[in-house]
């Protein structure tokens, strides 16, 4: 179950293509939708009312929330077993903690993923750089290159600069928002470039990284859209499937 609170654009595209792949391998991906003013009370409620509901097996709160919402005032009430984006704070230390969480977020999950099957893989030693530090994406990612042995520098808003982590990095993931943040002549040639960024310009959905000028540079680029996105619905549905087999006593 999708807990969606208003009508985020590029949110709910994600949305549509999970119930898409959900249907090919055979699992209803359901959206429960609020409205856009809705209280964290009232998110919370429905949070509650799906822990309870048997016949629920997976439970994820879309994100970004409004502006008037905080993750932080909502993420506990988040079922901690059947929390299939790895949000609850449970989980979250976990992960942070490298104890084995029950649940690894699902974008983060899919980075790593993609990760293993580029020309930098292993990451043992490798120089790498997080651009964002949301606790969504650019915080778990880094912590799960760190638990691969890279050398992770976190780059975000108030950072000085950019330079020269990205240039020396040759890993670089990117989840900003910023459409075009980071361009060909910002690369180490070879790098292999994951971007996470999805927002909709113009009625088109672009990412972070001019795709046009960073594909002559990187050695591996993941496109907006066709990227991150198929994977991560992958590595979601990956997670429901963990929560639907979890002994009903466990935990």
């Amino acid at each position: 179950m999708v807990v969606f609170v208003g009508e985020e654009e590029s949110s709910l595209a994600y949305a549509r293509n999970l119930i898409q792949t959900g249907e090919r391998v055979g699992i209803t991906v359901e959206i429960d939708a609020l409205a856009r003013n809705a209280s964290a009370a009232e998110v919370r409620a429905r949070l509650d009312l799906l822990r309870r509901e048997d016949r629920t097996h997976g439970v994820m709160l879309q994100q970004p929330l409004p502006a008037h919402l905080s993750i932080r005032e909502i993420a506990d009430a988040i079922p901690q077993h059947k929390d299939v984006d790895g949000a609850n704070p449970t989980n979250q230390g976990h992960l942070a903690f490298g104890s084995g969480a029950e649940f690894v977020p699902a974008t983060p999950a899919a980075v790593m993923l993609l990760l293993e099957r580029s020309p930098h893989w292993p990451l043992r030693g490798r120089r790498a750089t997080m651009i964002g530090r949301s606790i969504v994406v650019g915080a778990p990612v880094a912590m799960l290159m760190l638990a691969q042995d890279a050398t992770v520098a976190v780059l975000h808003k108030e950072s000085a600069s950019l330079q020269p982590y990205v240039r020396l990095s040759e890993v670089v993931v990117v989840a900003t928002g910023v459409p075009g943040l980071i361009r060909g002549e910002d690369l180490m040639p070879g790098a292999t470039v994951i971007d996470v960024g999805t927002t909709f310009v113009h009625g088109e959905l672009k990412g972070d990284v001019d795709f046009e000028s960073a594909v002559a540079v990187a050695g591996a680029i993941t496109p907006v859209p066709g990227g991150v996105g198929p994977v991560t619905n992958v590595a979601l549905l990956r997670n429901v499937v963990k929560a639907a087999e979890r002994p009903v006593n466990a935990g």
